[in-house]
């Protein structure tokens, strides 16, 4: 039996820089607080050893073809960092030995909540992700563009060897059959499941495959074309497709995966996550500061530190303003020392703010008076050691909204879930509001 090359399940990261932090000033600058999606780690990632550790034994496992229950459910609140970490997760891939016994290569699969809730939705998504990496692969190498233009000669005639990567690339994307790979449509119409999309499509046994399902706590059961089953189907490993997923979502992502099947999750695969713990916060600003040759940062750094208290989305902000600030006083050599901390410091202040006022206004828009309830109940979080029993919520919205009916409070306290503005404890059921200053800045105080 060929021995399985496995990888390291205990990461570390040592802080420096890595390939994935080599970005373009100006297209950090323009992304802001919110990097775009691409299937490569987001820079100046930083921590998250043990979530890390939680999908490299799950990628073990797969290597070894246990496919069974190879499921990870990350729920957090909004900026939380959720995102950035299923890029991390989709990095990862890139660099993982290939699974199993055949050596299937990895392939990560980006997916909306919406497309995972139909099979049709899901299988086109892994047909299409594979085209693009097959395109890439192909129109990479000189050798390999030859030969896919020899075999397609019959079905193009004689081409111009100017357009040759264009009609490549134009007939990868829209399917066909090449070096041994099927596209295109089947008389049988769309498959009505998973087993059935895998079994029509031999080429996926070539990959494995891993769906990363962003906001999956929006998956809904019933919906059209949903197929009973889907992801439990996945979940479980009664498919011979070698697909696993990993689902991200706000806190409830996991009762509504239960909602549509998915159960028996492995121990130790749920991950609720929670704000940076201080060493990868400082390695987060230390990352950026280095990748863009920032001098004389220390006290740039600090008062970073301070006001986005290892809170993903606030470091994100406020590094932006610190740099823009810094490329303006001196874009040449991004010295720290000519540059205004303060009017910095300001504008993640204003962007910190606009931050909140959006989570607010999720609130208002199922109900006026929400926005009003969350300033009204914020003193009984605001300093709070302990966690706020689900039941002392209730009588408290009660107490300062007497008029809202039961079905209101059960609207008000999922909306608040869903804005950020409370969390539910996984542990014991009680409430804690997880984004560092959103009190302050409802009591107005910041």
């Amino acid at each position: 039996m060929p021995r399985v090359a496995l990888v390291d399940e205990n990461y570390r990261d040592d802080g420096r820089l890595r390939e994935q932090d080599r970005v373009f000033l100006a297209d950090f600058l323009a992304d802001g607080d919110r990097a775009q999606i691409t299937g490569r780690g987001l820079p100046f990632f930083s921590g998250r050893e043990s979530e890390l550790g939680i999908f490299r034994r799950v990628a073990n496992a797969l290597s070894r073809d246990r496919r069974g229950n190879a499921t990870i459910v990350v729920e957090g609140p909004p900026g939380v960092g959720k995102s950035a970490l299923m890029c991390q997760f989709m990095e990862e891939m890139r660099s993982l030995p290939p699974a199993g016994a055949g050596g299937r290569r990895w392939l990560p699969v980006p997916l909306s909540a919406g497309d995972a809730e139909s099979p049709p939705d899901i299988a086109d998504a892994i047909d299409a992700a594979i085209v693009s990496r097959l395109a890439a692969d192909l129109l990479a190498s000189a050798s390999a563009e030859a030969g896919l233009l020899e075999r397609l000669g019959d079905y193009w005639g004689k081409l111009d060897p100017a357009g040759a990567k264009a009609k490549a690339r134009e007939f990868l994307d829209r399917g066909g059959s090449v070096l041994g790979f099927s596209l295109g449509a089947s008389r049988e119409g769309p498959p009505r499941s998973i087993a059935q999309a895998a079994a029509r499509r031999p080429a996926w046994q070539s990959w494995q495959i891993v769906l990363m399902i962003d906001e999956a706590q929006g998956i809904r059961p019933g919906a059209p074309n949903a197929g009973g089953g889907t992801l439990s189907a996945l979940h479980q490993g009664i498919v011979r497709a070698p697909v696993s997923f990993c689902a991200f979502g706000l806190p409830g992502t996991l009762l509504a995966l239960g909602d549509v099947g998915v159960s028996r999750l492995a121990d130790g695969r749920i991950i609720h996550l929670r704000g940076l713990d201080d060493r990868a916060a400082g390695q987060t600003v230390d990352r950026c500061f280095n990748a863009f040759g920032v001098r004389g940062g220390s006290a740039w750094r600090e008062a970073i530190l301070a006001r986005a208290a290892n809170w993903p989305q606030h470091l994100a902000v406020y590094l932006n303003a610190a740099v823009r600030h810094l490329r303006e006083a001196s874009s040449e050599r991004m010295d720290a020392e000519g540059a205004d901390l303060g009017a910095a410091m300001r504008e993640g202040d204003k962007a910190r703010a606009n931050y909140y006022r959006q989570r607010i206004a999720r609130l208002t828009r199922r109900n006026i008076e929400f926005g009003n309830l969350a300033r009204r109940l914020t003193p009984l979080f605001e300093g709070r050691e302990s966690r706020l029993p689900a039941a002392d919520l209730k009588k408290s919205i009660r107490a300062v909204s007497p008029g809202l009916s039961d079905a209101d409070i059960t609207r008000f306290v999922r909306d608040a879930e869903h804005s950020g503005f409370l969390v539910l404890a996984d542990d014991e059921y009680a409430y804690s509001m997880p984004i560092p200053s959103f009190a302050r800045y409802l009591l107005g105080d910041g």
